[in-house]
């Protein structure tokens, strides 16, 4: 079901569901916030090497969540912004940042107002794990990125691979279920149960998604004055997105019984073009 709204409308309910599931993925497993406040990093192994040593950078990242991969990055030695829409979630992390005394600087504001709340350069963009379904204009997503980069400033992202978007979440075996081209048309979700949670029943069950594919990324990004370093694909997904899946050591999870690989995860770094004036 598609019911046209406007993108603040969409927000609107997107952000009801978010402030709700604070708590609960604090409070869950997949989280694990006792273990990161004991010192474990919440950062997965893909990103901590393709991204590199952050000593001394100053690092955006978009859509934060409650702040443990920024703080993480932190604790790694880079000088963080983590920027979420969701008050509750950066209300959390500002509490994180002062109790386990890790300098960082939080914004409560949606990704698309960021021209209007930070005028600084930024040596690297950061955004990872289910963030670009949540966003209606990919363009204007690729050019925030860019004007928030210093001249030669790193961007990186990893994420779902737009393939498994298409993939019905609820049928066993694999099917496909939704639109991979979808025209920028949002995908309606009624969900009771949160994904960090299953048992955890959720008040605000509305929700609101888009599906962009991988060419709209790219050349969205590329449109920005952003050069590609490399886009790397991985036929598993850092979330148990399908009933077949399982989890592996590292902490992804892949399929058990699909007879192909298909790709689930995405990685993408790229630099802004220094411009000669």
């Amino acid at each position: 079901m598609v019911i046209i709204l406007n993108d603040d409308k969409y927000f609107e309910i997107n952000l009801k569901r978010w402030n709700e599931l604070v708590d609960i993925n604090a409070k869950s497993k997949v989280y694990d916030l006792e273990g990161f406040k004991s010192g474990k990093t919440s950062l997965l192994s893909i990103e901590l090497e393709e991204l590199g040593d952050v000593r001394g950078k100053s690092l955006l990242h978009l859509q934060c969540h409650f702040g443990m991969d920024t703080l993480s990055w932190a604790r790694l030695g880079a000088k963080v912004t983590g920027i979420d829409f969701s008050d509750k979630a950066i209300a959390l992390a500002n509490q994180l940042s002062k109790e386990l005394n890790i300098p960082a600087r939080f914004i409560n504001a949606n990704l698309y107002d960021i021209p209007k709340i930070i005028d600084e350069k930024f040596d690297i963009v950061f955004t990872s794990y289910g963030v670009l379904c949540w966003l209606p204009d990919i363009s204007k997503w690729a050019q925030i990125i860019s004007e928030c980069l210093k001249p030669d400033g790193i961007f990186y992202i990893i994420d779902s691979h737009p393939f498994g978007f298409i993939i019905d979440e609820n049928e066993e075996p694999f099917k496909v279920g939704f639109n991979y081209f979808s025209e920028g048309k949002p995908i309606y979700w009624d969900e009771g149960a949160a994904y960090s949670d299953p048992l955890a029943e959720l008040k605000n069950q509305a929700s609101y998604e888009w599906n962009q594919t991988m060419g709209e990324i790219i050349n969205a990004l590329l449109k920005a004055n952003l050069e590609l370093e490399f886009l790397h694909e991985f036929p598993y997904s850092f979330h148990n997105i399908h009933p077949d899946m399982k989890e592996r050591d590292d902490g992804y999870y892949e399929f058990q019984n699909l007879k192909f690989s298909v790709p689930m995860m995405f990685s993408l770094r790229a630099h802004r073009k220094y411009e000669k004036k």
